[in-house]
């Protein structure tokens, strides 16, 4: 019977015609791209805690503003005397300083976090160039390239009031000198992005930036005559001189000395000099262009940086048929360490390996002690703020490290569910995340009397210890208020992607806002003790404080379960996000 059934006919081929790509269909694409990225910015302020959010950034912003409006104006008045006094040979001394600028900023400030990967258009039907070039727009306006930007039309404008017949020519340098430093940033973030994808990178590069920041920080402290009297001054001067000539050749060969050189040899009339250098100016932005395209080439391909994905390598045990031993499921749950229990124990170490591969949070933790280290000899010396050195000290080292508290559970990312199915309570968990940073403290109250005590004065026991009961008031008080943010609003951080913000701008400012708080009360703790003239008071007061802090974070600390039972949807949405 099934030999008289006859197969259906197959349909008849449609005959397909592909059309080119036009120029409409791509400017559709970008158009839906910016739409995107315009409801994703707006959405988000609809979401819980965006009105938090909103207030954040405009009390943020303005700030930002204020500490850019200098270097901006700044570069304007230096094209304008440049060009005027006829001292263009000084012109690469304001092009390195922009550039240094644009890269100071894209260390210290974050980027605007997506909330959507932006290599999920590759599923979509976009070449590889539109993707290179979604890329690129994606995240333009950041700060670094926002004030850099303003800093060379300042700088052009300035140099156009000076000498308008350099306007066409001073414009065209500094645009594609803007370009190369948005695709030199592109470049190197995306490189880095790419060797941090292994731990060991990480861990050395988090080496570097420690080194390369307190370093700079050294140098700046000890050679910059704003911080040293003329004696000092002229006694670095020669050697400053000495380093500026070796460099000086090759700083000529880089995009900022070939922008000033052109600009300067055009405006004494060497044309031909001025073409050159240009020429190489577009070289070096068309290189950066090119690696970067390279790096983007790559994730166009499907190439995947995380760990996860990578095959781990088969490790041969010895064939031995000896019994290996097993503890038994109670000696495991019975088992303390100093009267901690096993799940406290547990989460102490997972907090430990988290802190030894967090670069923020280590920075946050040796940058104040170096720094109290640098200006802690001078102001002792100078008897300005006496016995409020040590106080001041602690207080801003307090800043730097409690700042992180504000987002627990960042570093577990997806990982948090498996808290909500295990047996173990999140105050447990809570508990050893905040036990790591009380300890990181005290251990920086420690260091810092040291250092104090070693390059200017002791602190007086009344004062260190006063400083000691204060700093329980505060360390108590972040932490209360840190754990319900960090449930509030939660971050994840991703360490295999360089300057990502760890803890949301309203996180920051309330930071801010309790450490400048605490800090308020100590001093007016201070005040209300001299005005008895009895300075033994702030003990007592402060412990007083400290008392009730203490009790605040009990508080908050026993119920912390039942409120991350009702933001765990929040918590899913942020943490297990790809």
């Amino acid at each position: 019977m099934a030999g008289l059934i006859q197969p259906p006919a197959p349909p008849p081929l449609i005959a397909t015609h592909t059309h080119p790509w036009t120029a409409a269909q791509s400017r559709a694409q970008f158009l839906a791209l910016a739409q995107l990225r315009w409801c994703i910015f707006r959405n988000a302020f609809r979401r819980k805690g965006g009105v938090g959010e909103i207030v954040a950034r405009v009390i943020f912003f303005p700030v930002l503003g204020i500490i850019a409006i200098g270097p901006i104006v700044g570069a304007g008045f230096a094209g304008y005397y440049l060009v005027l006094s006829d001292k263009l040979s000084l012109l690469p001394a304001l092009t390195w300083a922009i550039f240094a600028l644009w890269q100071l900023v894209v260390l210290n400030i974050s980027p605007p976090s997506l909330s959507f990967d932006i290599n999920t258009i590759i599923r979509f039907p976009i070449s590889f160039p539109r993707y290179l070039t979604a890329r690129l727009f994606f995240g333009l306006l950041s700060a670094s390239n926002v004030i850099g930007t303003l800093a060379l039309i300042a700088a052009d404008i300035g140099m156009a009031i000076a000498r308008p017949p350099l306007i066409p020519w001073a414009t065209l340098l500094l645009a594609i000198y803007a370009l190369s430093n948005i695709f030199f940033t592109r470049m190197v973030l995306s490189w880095v992005d790419r060797w941090l994808s292994t731990r060991r990178a990480r861990e050395i590069l988090t080496a570097f930036i420690l080194f390369a920041s307190l370093g700079f920080q050294y140098i700046n402290l000890n050679y910059n005559p704003g911080f040293q009297n003329n004696r000092h001054h002229a006694n670095h001067l020669p050697f400053l001189l000495k380093i500026f000539h070796h460099i000086e050749p090759i700083a000529a060969l880089l995009p900022p000395g070939l922008t000033a050189t052109s600009i300067a040899t055009f405006a004494q009339g060497r044309v031909i000099h001025a073409l050159l250098t240009l020429v190489g100016l577009v070289t070096f932005s068309s290189l950066f262009l090119a690696v970067y395209a390279v790096r983007m080439h790559r994730e166009f391909r499907g190439e995947n940086l995380s760990e996860t994905t990578r095959q781990p390598q088969t490790v041969r045990l010895p064939n031995t048929r000896a019994a290996i031993p097993h503890p038994s499921t109670s000696q495991l749950t019975s088992t303390s360490v100093f009267g901690i229990s096993p799940a406290i124990a547990a989460c102490l170490q997972k907090e430990f390996l988290y802190l030894r591969r967090n670069t923020n949070q280590l920075y946050g933790f040796i940058a104040p002690i170096f720094m109290v280290f640098l200006f802690a000899n001078r102001i002792g010396t100078s008897g300005r703020f006496g016995s409020f050195v040590f106080p001041a000290a602690v207080a801003y080292s307090v800043l730097g490290v409690s700042i992180l508290s504000y987002n627990c559970l960042g570093m577990d990312g997806p990982g948090v569910q498996f808290y909500f199915l295990s047996p173990t309570r999140l105050r447990d968990v809570f508990l050893a995340k905040n036990i790591i940073g009380f300890l990181l403290s005290f251990i920086e109250l420690v260091l810092i009397f040291i250092v104090i005590s070693l390059t200017a004065s002791p602190p007086s026991l009344l004062i260190s210890f006063g400083t000691f009961c204060w700093l329980l008031f505060a360390i108590f008080t972040n932490g209360a208020v840190g754990n319900l943010r960090s449930l509030a609003a939660p971050k994840k951080i991703d360490l295999s992607k360089i300057n990502r913000k760890q803890t949301s701008q309203l996180s920051a400012l309330i930071a801010v806002g309790i450490v400048a708080g605490c800090f308020g009360i100590g001093y007016g703790g201070v005040l209300l003790a001299n005005s008895f003239n009895i300075p033994w008071l702030m003990v007592p007061f402060f412990l007083v404080l400290a008392v009730v802090a203490f009790l605040f974070y009990l508080q908050v600390l026993n119920r912390i379960d039942t409120i991350a039972l009702n933001h765990r949807e929040d918590l899913a949405e942020e943490l297990c996000k790809t």
